[in-house]
């Protein structure tokens, strides 16, 4: 079985995005709504790593899983570890996502 383990910047991000929900848009059920999902993302990656897509370009493997439309975590599996490396908002610039997922 898999562990995940977040990266720091990954957990910037996602801090970031839920800051971003919180305070601007007032929803705090949204962030809520964001974190059940990473939950639920997190089991569906533990269980099957393989079945998400895998991102052409970078210098390592790394998948893509999209969660509630807006938003995508990306992920490199090693042995025994899961280790998200970014969580973005997709309607962010996708050039600023191309450099850090060089």
């Amino acid at each position: 079985m898999y562990k995940v383990v977040w990266t720091n910047r990954a957990l910037k991000h996602l801090q970031d995005v839920l800051d971003f929900v919180i305070m601007k848009q007032k929803s705090v059920s949204y962030a809520n709504k964001i974190l059940d999902e990473i939950k639920t993302t997190e089991q569906s990656v533990i269980t099957q790593p393989l079945a998400f897509v895998e991102i052409e370009g970078t210098s390592k493997t790394i998948h893509k899983v999209v969660l509630l439309n807006h938003y995508s975590m990306f992920y490199t599996i090693s042995k025994k570890t899961i280790s998200i490396v970014c969580f973005w908002d997709n309607r962010q610039d996708p050039k600023k996502l191309r450099n850090i997922l060089k």
